[in-house]
């Protein structure tokens, strides 16, 4: 589990050094993108630790769901995806 943690460490903060060296935001988003996908490594792991656990279980499957999220966050800044914006005022009725 050592790995995949200090690559996801490094990683972001890779992201930190980019964003105070004012580096471009296609770079902090390929350092995002590589720590989600560390994230994603360390999720399966977790979960195998004790799969007959709805604790470890839930914490892998929340692990997961952190590291598509930054995978995601990762290619709308390189430019890869581009997340549909809400029209309106739909963001204040919650349905997003």
């Amino acid at each position: 589990m050592i790995p995949p943690i200090k690559v996801a460490s490094l990683a972001l903060e890779e992201a930190g050094a980019s964003i105070m060296q004012k580096s471009s935001v296609a770079i902090v988003g390929k350092h995002f993108i590589r720590a989600g996908e560390a994230l994603e490594v360390l999720s399966t792991k977790v979960t195998k630790l004790d799969p007959d656990s709805e604790v470890g279980i839930l914490s892998g499957q929340r692990m997961l769901y952190a590291s598509e999220q930054m995978i995601l966050a990762g290619k709308e800044l390189s430019g890869g995806e581009k997340k549909e914006k809400p029209k309106g005022k739909a963001w204040i009725k919650g349905s997003i």
